[in-house]
């Protein structure tokens, strides 16, 4: 049974059978054990991996995809919607995934004879590399649904079209054996950078990630943020927005986020009034986002630091502040809904004190302050940083099961020997659970790796990439704000069918390099986050937001509406990326604190007046006059000077005395319009 059959017949979710791409199938019997036994088998490996060493490139990255090309047929059924597709797994998925294996396990065990066979392939390499590329496309559609193998399928068919097509964009045409050969041969195709990197510096994260989550920490960071912000206007809404920031910047997943804190925070915001929509939406817009947000960012992030070249704890000080902007702008946007919407904060009797509820959970802290370290202050590179934030969390688990082991003890109400017995069997199922959840979040994040892979083997064999540029340059001239309008518009329409790190490929490659000619100055890093963000936005927007599917799941809710609304909240700070193109200083580039605090006020005034441009709102509903020249401040805050800041303030100024005016009339006159959604 799909998401959509479960919200639909208004039947409990088992949110851990939920991975980044939906909800994985669960046979049982002795296949589910298999299937769960391979995916803890192939959690371990990239665990060994990365503490005792790395294999040579093709092996790591064949020995990967190998099994999580295997796992996407295993998890996904073929169609969703037919019934019991979740509960057994047909004869043909089971021949797919071993197909898939093979495909991909061949350059394992053939790796030195292939080696050299470049450029002379065998009649079995040649086949072994059609059929790795069709199953993958054909796992591609298990784990996305059509639109990533279609956009892959395109570009797959540009070597052959080539001759047919307008000169600007033309070539003259490759044979199959050319294009099989550099996709499937070398390290410029299927085995390329994105998986490279989701083979190495991804999993040691995600499985950094899911320990974290599987010691309990979900709980704690719900608890504190309602303790923060429980108190105010909207105030579960509020805790749900930074208990989901802190999680999506450790989890770097925004389903394994949406699962873990929504699962706690959509039922306090209906409660306290929020529709369950809007309750799912708030929720999905923070968990995605959290993607952005240092220290582990999304998937892309790390494929950024191959392609750029920047070092990834580089890529996170410069990431940093825009991160934080952004999570502001979500919390005004949030406010705003709670006002027009009349909700009111959390009940005191439900608000945890604060401080005791930090203290309380204080060694959460441990390992997140290990990877901190490592990865930003001593710099290590981000496997062995990863590797030693497992171990921290690891550790963490044991000495969390030590201590309650005391306390059941002092209670006396087990034995001795039985209380342990608890306790290790907990910490046993603690640990094959992060494993497990690791497996499932990965297999699909590589198959879509996978072709992110074929899509720069295909530009990179035809130079699609200039002629990209040169096609960009002529629609847009010389006017950058014209390219990095159409760039966002193509990385949010992408976003509503490609996964966040194949969109961002495909912008890496075909839209970063024209920007950077129109304008050469402009830090590399600054327009790659650019085109990072705007993929992380559209990840809300339907059909393909699984973290909508998600959050609606748990809150009960429309999951078109949900998404939409996910969309709506994260408009907030769609304006934050153009700042940050043309002023550096957000990036924490070439400035001093004071200056980048100054960027930060600028922008976070600029972007609570878009959001309230977006909600209607500000004390009370804006008039059409209100909302044109808070838009007119917004935008003038792209480029700020001091002029434009201080009109700004100034009409601000006026907006908010004439909007406190206004307010102060209607709840004399008891006409406060409040809104439903």
């Amino acid at each position: 049974m799909s998401i959509k059959e479960i919200i639909k017949n208004g039947e409990e979710i088992d949110l851990s059978k939920i991975s980044d791409e939906g909800i994985v199938r669960d046979p049982g019997g002795i296949l589910a054990f298999v299937i769960f036994a391979v995916g803890i088998a192939w959690s371990l490996f990239h665990l060994y991996t990365a503490g005792a060493g790395l294999l040579t490139a093709s092996l790591q990255r064949s020995a990967h995809l190998s099994v999580g090309l295997a796992l996407c047929f295993l998890y996904f059924p073929f169609n969703k919607k037919k019934e019991g597709a979740y509960d057994k797994i047909p004869w043909y998925d089971l021949l797919l995934a071993l197909a898939g294996f093979i495909s991909i396990f061949y350059v394992f065990i053939y790796f030195e004879d292939l080696i050299w066979r470049v450029g002379s392939p065998t009649s079995m390499d040649l086949i072994m590399g059609g059929a790795a590329i069709v199953l993958i496309l054909l796992a591609a559609h298990r784990a996305f649904s059509l639109i990533l193998p279609i956009v892959t399928m395109v570009f797959l068919a540009y070597p052959f079209l080539g001759p047919y097509l307008p000169d600007l964009i033309g070539h003259r045409g490759y044979r199959v054996v050319r294009v099989i050969q550099d996709l499937y041969l070398t390290n410029t195709g299927i085995f390329g950078i994105p998986i490279g990197v989701t083979s190495t510096f991804v999993f040691a994260f995600v499985l950094f990630g899911s320990f974290f989550q599987a010691s309990g920490a979900g709980m704690y960071v719900v608890q504190l943020a309602f303790a923060a912000l429980g108190r105010f206007k909207g105030g579960p809404a509020k805790a749900s927005v930074l208990a989901s920031g802190f999680m999506g910047s450790i989890a770097g997943s925004s389903v394994a986020n949406t699962v873990v804190t929504g699962s706690l925070t959509i039922p306090v915001m209906k409660r306290a009034g929020f529709s369950p929509e809007v309750a799912g939406g708030v929720e999905t817009a923070a968990s995605t986002d959290g993607q952005f947000l240092p220290p582990i960012m999304g998937a892309a992030a790390f494929v950024m630091a191959e392609f750029t070249g920047i070092p990834y704890w580089q890529i996170t000080i410069h990431a940093a502040l825009p991160a934080v902007i952004s999570y502001v702008a979500l919390l005004c946007i949030v406010h705003l809904q709670a006002a027009k919407t009349g909700m009111q904060p959390m009940p005191k009797a439900e608000i945890p004190p604060f401080f005791k509820t930090f203290i309380k959970g204080i060694f959460y802290w441990f390992p997140i302050c290990i990877l901190v370290y490592y990865l930003i202050i001593a710099r290590l590179t981000p496997i062995t940083a990863g590797y030693f934030a497992i171990l921290a969390v690891l550790a963490m688990m044991v000495v969390i099961r030590a201590i309650w082991s005391i306390l059941d003890n002092r209670k006396g109400e087990m034995s001795l020997p039985a209380i342990l017995r608890k306790h290790l069997r907990g910490l046993w199922d603690d640990i094959l659970q992060g494993l497990d959840t690791s497996a499932k979040s990965m297999a699909g994040i590589a198959v879509a790796c996978a072709c992110a892979g074929i899509i720069v083997g295909v530009v990179t064999l035809t130079g699609l990439g200039q002629s990209m540029i040169l096609l960009l340059s002529v629609l847009a001239g010389d006017r950058l704000f014209v390219l990095l309008v159409v760039a966002a518009g193509i990385s949010i329409i992408l976003g509503m069918g490609l996964p966040t790190t194949a969109k961002y490929v495909v912008m890496a490659t075909l839209v970063a390099p024209a920007i950077l000619m129109v304008d050469p100055t402009l830090p590399v890093v600054a327009v790659h986050l650019f085109i990072l963000y705007y993929a992380i936005l559209a990840d809300d927007t339907p059909p393909v937001g699984v973290a909508a599917y998600a959050a609606a799941a748990i809150a009960r809710s429309d999951p078109i509406k949900t998404g939409l609304l996910g969309f709506k909240f994260d408009l907030g700070a769609f304006l934050l990326p153009f700042m940050f193109i043309y002023n550096s200083e957000f990036l924490l580039i070439d400035t001093t604190w004071y200056k980048a605090v100054m960027v930060a006020l600028t922008s976070i005034f600029g972007i609570y007046c878009f959001s309230a441009v977006i909600q209607r709102w500000l004390f009370t509903r804006l008039k059409l006059w209100e909302q044109v020249l808070l838009l007119g401040i917004a935008l003038s805050m792209i480029w700020p000077t001091w002029i434009s800041d201080v009109i700004g303030v100034t009409v601000f100024t006026l907006i908010y005395v004439h909007q406190r005016a206004v307010k102060a009339r209607q709840d004399r006159e008891g006409t406060l319009p409040i809104e439903e959604v």
